[in-house]
């Protein structure tokens, strides 16, 4: 029954974590027959009993050490290095150190899924937007850490339940297996899905003829907490204010772990190159312990946003990834990145 019917189709590619430091452990066996393995582990279980079964030792046998450096952004999720490591260890006897080059973490993932969505929205004759239908494909999580357990939940993370004010909603995916290895990267699924639906949602003001930003008002007009957000970071972006001739603003809010979070985007064109000078975030996650920290996290994001949004792709060619070195990966650089993010 809409009048109006507005499709879009995005496109995710596969990333890489591209942390500075490379995969890296440390094992020894001391004089009591107990195995130890140091490395930056975000699932000191998954790499426990990785090594435990290397060794062919008991899980009491095994003690993992998590030193205070070395993230790499969900990488370390999976404990696949792990009985390389230990097995040479036990079999020279010795403490060591086992490490991948920067050719083997770049080109062996685990990558970020490659994902594709198509949006659809029915507007009804007095311009609202009735029904939302949102239909993703792309190669399921499979994390070596909790094989086949996430693939949905983590497809579809962040669109079920929208806040928006949309009468009719309905998510959907469909899993296309691959061989490419894949696994958890920094937000998991809701770093490609805040980019599917925010970006939707601009298609559907400018369909509509309306402000970004007081479209996403509308939407949110009976979410109180939502509503702060998108005004917090609207005022913080000076939004109604005349921008100079040739540079733009734009808009996206999302919700991600019952965090809720909203952008102000000020860019330009460089020789038709995006230039982004100005970021403003308005983030409600809650209670905060440490504002610096939170801070830091939030101006973090934003760095690794831009850099997949502008640069980062991996690209699969004959059964291998082609990008081995951060010369064929092209993560942002400090001319690239926005004179002030205000948080």
């Amino acid at each position: 029954e809409a009048e109006r019917v507005v499709e879009a189709i995005y496109e995710a590619p596969y990333l890489a974590h591209a942390a500075m430091e490379n995969w890296s452990c440390i094992v020894e066996m001391d004089e009591d027959g107990v195995l130890h393995l140091w490395a930056p582990s975000q699932a000191q279980d998954a790499f426990r009993e990785a090594a435990a079964k290397a060794a062919d030792l008991p899980l009491h046998r095994v003690r993992v050490h998590t030193p205070r450096i070395g993230g790499a952004f969900g990488r370390w999720c999976d404990a696949d290095a792990v009985p390389g490591a230990v097995y040479t260890a036990v079999a020279i006897k010795k403490p060591l150190q086992f490490f991948w080059r920067r050719e083997d973490q770049t080109a062996q993932g685990h990558f970020r899924s490659a994902q594709v969505a198509r949006l659809r929205a029915s507007i009804n004759s007095a311009g609202k937007a009735t029904a939302l239908d949102i239909r993703m494909s792309g190669q399921p999580l499979r994390s070596r850490m909790r094989e086949g357990q996430l693939d949905t939940w983590n497809a579809v993370y962040g669109l079920r339940g929208l806040r928006y004010g949309i009468d009719s909603l309905r998510v959907d995916w469909v899993r296309v297996n691959q061989p490419v290895p894949v696994s958890t990267w920094r937000s998991i699924g809701a770093s490609q899905n805040a980019y599917f639906l925010e970006c939707f949602i601009d298609e559907l003001a400018a369909e509509l003829g309306k402000d970004p930003c007081q479209f996403r008002r509308e939407l949110l007009a009976h979410d109180a907490r939502a509503l702060k957000v998108i005004d917090t970071a609207a005022e913080l972006a000076n939004w109604d204010e005349t921008l100079p001739e040739g540079r733009a603003r734009g808009m996206a809010f999302f919700e991600s772990y019952n965090a809720l979070c909203a952008q102000v985007a000020e860019v330009s064109l460089n020789n038709g190159k995006p230039v982004v000078h100005r970021v403003s975030c308005a983030l409600d996650c809650g209670s905060v312990v440490l504002p610096d920290a939170v801070k830091a996290q939030v101006e973090g994001s934003v760095i690794m946003g831009m850099s997949t949004a502008l640069g980062e792709q991996v690209v699969i060619q004959n059964g291998a990834a082609v990008n081995t070195n951060f010369d064929g990966y092209q993560i942002m650089r400090m001319a690239d990145a926005p004179l002030r993010i205000d948080t």
